[in-house]
């Protein structure tokens, strides 16, 4: 057996409370996990005598406790609890620990609100979805009314994520409060593209005669379109499927093979509409 990890300390019957995330955790393994997860959307007042006084007394490690303690309300504990854990836990490597303090300390001049989107942003680039629509969405509950730059991009990557599971409508309403949140031309440019996907084509042409500046605009639409289509034609989906096509006449083996590839397609969607709680055991 490989990779095994030694659990240090006790296995709290007490959990600890993390009430930013409505979550308990129980060992000190569980702690170092959900921080190098969530790490860089915390500050310094996490590290305070409550979590020192529970990994005292109730995990059993007296030293670590307090030097958290003692930690507590000085500048740059958060950095300082995780250089701790790196030396006296270790759970991840000195590598992934020197990572996440590179991180925070990039970050340490950002909002909250910043913070989040960059963890979203990372979610959306890795096809979770929904995960990242619940970041979006906190996001846009919480920042000032004022930061509109952020809020645009944030309106327009709720649209991406929506356009992406195939919601075109609910897409073409993202990018158009993103637009008149912060007014830019990918953002209308992208409401167009997915109006076009859910409208019919009377509809989307009648809105386009209704809105004569749109014209310049819904060219590049139709030339987006025009390279997506071209791309299609190379997409290994689409390969396989006209592959599939030639077997036909094969009866059960070409049956098997497209129960396989929607039984794929329907496990990907499913991993992309997934919405969770963040950093879960």
């Amino acid at each position: 057996m490989t990779n095994v990890i030694l659990c240090q300390g006790a296995y709290s019957k007490t959990p600890y409370y993390l009430k930013d995330d409505c979550r308990n955790v129980y060992c000190i393994e569980e702690l170092c996990y959900y921080l190098y997860h969530n790490a860089y959307l915390l500050d310094d007042s996490f590290v305070c005598d409550a979590l020192g006084e529970w990994v005292e007394k109730s995990l059993e490690l007296e030293k670590i406790g307090k030097e958290i303690k003692r930690l507590s309300g000085r500048y740059g504990a958060l950095s300082k609890l995780i250089e701790l854990l790196k030396n006296e836990i270790g759970f991840y490597s000195d590598k992934e620990w020197d990572v996440l303090l590179g991180n925070i300390s990039e970050n340490i001049d950002m909002s909250i609100e910043q913070r989040r989107k960059i963890r979203a942003d990372g979610f959306l680039a890795a096809k979770k979805y929904g995960l990242a629509i619940d970041e979006y969405e906190h996001i846009l509950q919480t920042a000032n009314v004022k930061e509109v730059t952020l809020r645009a991009k944030v309106f327009h990557n709720l649209g991406v994520c929506a356009a992406k599971l195939f919601l075109f409508e609910k897409a073409a309403g993202y990018f158009e409060r993103a637009y008149d949140t912060y007014a830019n031309t990918e953002s209308y440019v992208s409401m167009l593209g997915a109006m076009k996907m859910y409208m019919k084509s009377e509809e989307y042409l009648a809105y386009l005669s209704s809105h004569k500046e749109s014209y310049e605009d819904s060219l590049e639409v139709e030339r987006k379109f025009d390279r997506l289509s071209d791309n299609w034609q190379h997409d290994p989906a689409y390969l396989f499927i006209k592959e599939m096509e030639d077997k036909k006449n094969r009866g059960s083996e070409f049956y098997k093979e497209m129960d396989a590839l929607t039984e794929e397609v329907k496990s990907e969607y499913r991993d992309q509409v997934f919405r969770g709680r963040i950093g879960g055991f």
